[in-house]
């Protein structure tokens, strides 16, 4: 036999016209039995879909707020510092000498920025509102911030504020906030520009933030001369472990002990990858749960079957008389199992994407994220388990029906 016979051969095995037709003609007979069976499957494709694509967008969104702090290192002081009689902690002078000489042994391709960091209360006419403060170098703060409007502050004289807090608080350039110094006395700076949000963020994040130079901090907080954490970042990404492990060496003490150690080296890309996991064990259960109306369409339709085959016994057993074989009898049932789940699938597939889209525009306010291939691939995923839902949910029926005996089946009422 010729190698185009063969394949013509197996083709006629899986695919027969004639039964194909059968199929469709007994779906048409039982027309609402067959819909209720579709409704089913499309609840349950639209449910596991919709999960996995809402799960997918957020999973989407936190890894995009997160890429922007992967590029750096945080760096903070786990050792206890007495100044002036009182326990502290922070960055010394001499801890960001050390930690500049590490940096510099690893690459010359980097940034340090030693920061203050805290919150504060501040007042905007009647109103008053937490926020978290940050003190920087001149220098410093264009290295981390976008300034939308406005410029940078100097010495004492103004901050920036976040886009957000403006938003809220209808803060514009010339704003006059008040807050209490460090001596309990009140103090007023004047807002000399607007932050562009930063969005989350593992170390820095403007959004509600007032930003301002580390003389203006050390008016309003007592610092001890000790920095809240230095950010370390570089334009090769290649660099960070490198630079990660010459600060371990030099600030801090064996591999094996941390108890004599000076600082904590936090690397975002870490947290990051942690972050994704768990992301994704979100998702994960998301479509779990959608699972269970599949779980219960793939019930029903087992029952559907039965029922069908329970009916159509006489059928069976005149079309087995007839020549019939008993896998044409089989792949009979299992395309009628086969046609409810592929328009259930595609129905509900279809009808995820429009649900999917509104959710995540109401949520994260862009339905943009749905265009990640991270979200589009639970369409196709969604659909394939609904087919092959349907399909195992017709195998035992179907199997029941091709194993009948002929001269039995004829003598059924």
């Amino acid at each position: 036999m010729s190698k185009k016979n063969q394949n013509t051969s197996s083709f006629s095995k899986i695919f027969s016209p004639i039964i194909f037709e059968l199929s469709v003609r007994n779906l048409r007979l039982n027309l609402l039995r067959s819909m209720l069976s579709m409704i089913g499957i499309i609840i349950g494709v639209l449910a596991i879909t919709s999960l996995g694509m809402m799960g997918g967008a957020f999973s989407a969104e936190m890894t995009s707020l997160l890429s922007s702090s992967t590029n750096s290192l945080t760096i903070m002081s786990v050792e206890e510092k007495t100044v002036d009689g009182i326990p502290a902690t922070g960055l010394s002078s001499k801890d960001l000498r050390d930690i500049e000489a590490a940096i510099r042994s690893a690459t010359s391709d980097y940034i340090l920025i030693p920061m203050y960091q805290g919150s504060k209360v501040a007042k905007f006419q009647n109103e008053e509102f937490s926020a978290q403060v940050y003190g920087l170098e001149p220098g410093d703060i264009p290295e981390l911030v976008t300034i939308l409007d406005g410029k940078v502050p100097r010495g004492s004289e103004g901050i920036l504020i976040g886009e957000k807090l403006a938003e809220d608080y209808d803060l514009r350039i010339g704003s006059r906030l008040t807050m209490t110094d460090k001596n309990g006395a009140t103090t007023a700076v004047r807002v000399v520009g607007i932050l562009e949000n930063s969005g989350m963020s593992l170390t820095f994040s403007t959004d509600s933030a007032i930003v301002g130079t580390t003389t203006w901090y050390e008016s309003i907080a007592n610092t001890h001369n000790l920095y809240s954490s230095a950010m370390v970042k570089t334009g090769n990404l290649d660099n960070l472990d490198a630079i990660s492990a010459a600060i371990e060496k030099r600030l801090n003490g064996r591999a094996d002990r941390d108890t004599d150690d000076r600082v904590y080296v936090m690397d975002a890309r870490q947290f990051a990858e942690i972050m994704q996991e768990g992301l994704g064990m979100v998702s994960l259960f998301l479509v779990a749960i959608g699972g269970i109306s599949l779980l219960v369409a793939a019930v029903a339709i087992f029952n559907v079957m039965l029922m069908s085959v329970n009916e159509r016994i006489r059928e069976i057993g005149i079309l087995r008389s007839i020549g019939t074989l008993r896998n044409q009898v089989l792949l009979m049932f299992l395309y009628e199992a086969a046609i409810i789940g592929l328009i259930g699938a595609v129905i509900g597939g279809i009808l995820s994407v429009g649900a999917s889209a509104l959710v995540i525009g109401l949520l994260f306010g862009d339905i943009s994220l749905m265009l990640a291939p991270s979200v589009l691939i639970y369409i196709p995923y969604g659909i394939v388990i609904g087919i092959l839902v349907c399909l195992l949910s017709g195998l035992y029926p179907a199997w029941k029906a091709a194993n009948l005996n002929p001269v039995d089946a004829l003598a059924s009422d």
